[in-house]
């Protein structure tokens, strides 16, 4: 960058000091605020969704923007500084949006998965040791803006050499090691899940904890079922 192309990019972040003095240095300034282009908010919901189901994205930016998809989607392209577009993906697709400016411009992205015949993943988080008995546990919270309520977990498995517990509302399924379990097929995966280990007697908290590098997952199947109706 040339130095005439840094006092431009020092411009747009100086724009944002009120304590600088001098009226003429203000409107020196001020045309050159106007090329900074920011995205201030850009929100892609749910991020996991079943095919046909609407995703919704809103976004609000300084200027005009531009919604680009991979693959591409019917209805992309500029948009005003603040709004809004629903799509219904049939694949998993990239959303980026794109602020143009003239000294800076500002792009931010999001991926939406959408469920195919099955799909894989891990699910889980960062354990703790408590208890009496003591045991290795996590739970995790799996939000409805962020994952459709068709999503199913056909199956549960067990990655571990050690016995699992799987808990999620009323179910709680003892899962041995390597094993697998589908009582949890009916239920739609958003919601809250836990999942615990004993502490075996030749062990202690943090033997249990390094046993499983501090964290505790369960890797998961999903398809997408009806539309959950709170029914069985």
């Amino acid at each position: 960058m040339d130095e005439r192309g840094a006092q431009r990019a020092r411009a747009c972040t100086a724009g944002q000091m009120h304590d600088r003095p001098g009226i003429s240095v203000i409107l020196l300034i001020a045309p050159l605020i106007a090329g900074c282009a920011q995205i201030k908010y850009f929100y892609v919901s749910p991020s996991t969704a079943c095919p046909g189901e609407t995703v919704k994205i809103e976004w609000e930016a300084t200027g005009k923007v531009t919604l680009d998809a991979v693959p591409p989607l019917e209805g992309i392209g500029e948009g005003p500084l603040e709004g809004s577009r629903s799509f219904a993906p049939a694949q998993s697709t990239r959303f980026v949006l794109k602020a143009p400016g003239l000294l800076k411009s500002d792009q931010r992205e999001w991926d939406v998965q959408v469920i195919p015949g099955e799909s894989s993943r891990l699910l889980g988080g960062i354990a703790q040791c408590d208890g009496n008995p003591p045991s290795v546990s996590t739970s995790f919270t799996i939000q409805q803006k962020d994952t459709s309520s068709r999503v199913r977990a056909v199956s549960v498995a067990n990655n571990y050499n050690r016995q699992l517990s799987v808990i999620k509302e009323e179910i709680e399924v003892e899962i041995p090691p390597n094993g697998t379990t589908d009582r949890f097929k009916t239920m739609p995966i958003t919601g809250t899940w836990t999942v615990r280990t004993p502490v075996a007697p030749d062990e202690n908290c943090d033997n249990a904890l390094d046993a499983v590098r501090g964290r505790l997952t369960i890797k998961t199947r999903m398809s997408c079922g009806e539309a959950f109706d709170g029914g069985p």
